[in-house]
């Protein structure tokens, strides 16, 4: 580099410049024209060198950010982040069961039947019958076909267990089959028991995230019964200031 910074003939005027032959003119104009290129492919570089130190810069604000909005939101995982798995039935052999597993509860299983019935299910399903592919996809391995559709948090049968989950979060008050998660009509759609309704005996972390999406302190908190924070929870009742 400092070569090429020495070496620019400057000191080539144009008194010298003239008396100098074709070849060197020649090999000085293409000198100077390639030095001129070379300046401004470097100043170039410097600018983007700058930019991407500015955005290392953001880069790193972004994942400190990141990593803190991780945390404040981590109950949300516990809740609604779910994994699907099926499990052949060892005394049954041609039946299975589903198991739905997530961080904050105890595994919610449930029966599918037999392959037979629960391709049968699938095929005729609500959710999947007018959809050639996903037809295509049953017939040619349901088992494939259910892991991908489950984990699938897009996907409608998904978007029916979220919704179960909305509504009830610990999934004890609904009965959950191969007719209700994948139903042919919305008839089959899965209820939740009322019977089996309870308010929690305990403030949980998740009705303490609510409160403070609507207003209420900590200190709010400490004061009301797990009877009160439900029923401001569900009643969508903001704090007045």
């Amino acid at each position: 580099m400092k070569i090429i910074e020495k070496r620019q003939f400057d000191y080539i005027q144009d008194k010298i410049f003239k008396n100098l032959s074709k070849r060197d003119k020649d090999n000085l104009r293409k000198y100077r024209n390639t030095y001129r290129w070379y300046k401004d492919n470097n100043n170039k570089l410097k600018a983007l060198e700058d930019e991407i130190n500015k955005r290392k810069k953001k880069k790193y604000k972004y994942i400190k950010d990141l990593t803190k909005r991780n945390k404040e939101l981590d109950h949300l995982k516990k809740y609604y982040q779910f994994t699907w798995s099926i499990s052949k039935l060892k005394k049954k052999g041609g039946y299975y069961n589903f198991t739905i597993s997530r961080r904050q509860y105890h595994t919610k299983t449930g029966s599918l039947g037999s392959a037979k019935n629960i391709k049968s299910q699938l095929l005729n399903c609500l959710f999947y019958k007018h959809d050639e592919s996903k037809i295509n996809q049953i017939k040619k391995d349901w088992k494939l076909f259910l892991n991908k559709e489950m984990n699938d948090y897009k996907s409608k049968a998904s978007l029916l267990l979220l919704d179960l989950i909305m509504k009830d979060v610990t999934l004890k008050r609904v009965s959950l089959n191969r007719t209700s998660l994948f139903p042919l009509s919305r008839k089959d759609y899965p209820a939740l028991n009322e019977n089996d309704f309870s308010i929690p005996s305990t403030i949980t972390n998740k009705m303490r995230w609510e409160l403070k999406h609507l207003g209420y302190s900590k200190d709010d908190v400490k004061c009301m019964t797990p009877k009160e924070c439900w029923e401001l929870i569900n009643q969508n009742i903001p704090k007045h200031l």
